[in-house]
């Protein structure tokens, strides 16, 4: 089972490493794209299914160190929402953001999803990448994001491998670091199905390690 605070541990503990990721370093991309290249694959897919981001308004769910926020801000976005529970993550995020010249147009938030009270506010794109795999109950969180999404949803869903699925589930739990949840495309198809997203399809990740993204038309 993944206790909240076990995965928000996780994610406050470790933010330099996952920012570092995406590192401008050499060494650092060349790594990560040979041994992580299912996390550059889903970011190709996210920047191309979002379209021109130029005027819109965007929800990132889960944004941590902010890639995918401040991307679509340089982008031309409007306004951009990026909400999670890690401060460390969230002060990588405003400091690149603001490094970037694209502060004005990118809000971080420090708060939870299902908690967090939006009022009014509807978004053009709402992205959730590399967050379901820490939900053990995805449907209402899922659910949310529709009703906050006026026009394209993207979220990231892993698929289970037995090498690499059991090995990643296996140093989680060994770490307190939470568990990781897996899915089947037709489990994702429910899903979308009962959170009320109008139109909807699966984009495959074939990288190892990989999964589906969903791309849910509310518009």
């Amino acid at each position: 089972m993944s206790k909240p605070e076990e995965v928000k541990h996780r994610f406050e503990w470790d933010a330099q490493s996952f920012a570092g990721i995406y590192g401008d370093s050499l060494v650092s991309r060349s790594f990560n794209r040979i041994f992580r290249k299912a996390v550059f694959d889903r970011y190709v897919v996210t920047m191309t299914e979002s379209g021109d981001a130029r005027g819109k308004s965007i929800l990132d769910v889960g944004c941590g160190s902010g890639i995918y926020s401040i991307e679509l801000a340089r982008r031309g976005a409007r306004r951009v929402l990026g909400i999670d529970f890690s401060e460390p993550m969230l002060a990588i995020a405003r400091a690149s953001a603001k490094e970037i010249g694209v502060a004005d147009r990118v809000e971080f938030v420090r708060d939870e999803f299902l908690g967090h009270e939006f009022g009014d506010e509807r978004f053009g794109v709402s992205i959730a990448m590399g967050v379901f795999d820490y939900l053990e109950d995805p449907g209402p969180f899922l659910a949310k994001m529709s009703r906050l999404t006026r026009g394209t949803l993207l979220a990231s869903f892993p698929k289970f491998s037995v090498i690499r699925g059991t090995a990643r589930r296996l140093r989680y739990r060994l770490t307190g670091r939470g568990d990781v949840f897996y899915y089947s495309p037709e489990g994702v198809g429910r899903l979308a199905e009962s959170a009320g997203i109008r139109k909807h399809r699966l984009v495959p990740i074939r990288s190892s390690g990989g999964g589906v993204i969903l791309v849910g038309d509310n518009g």
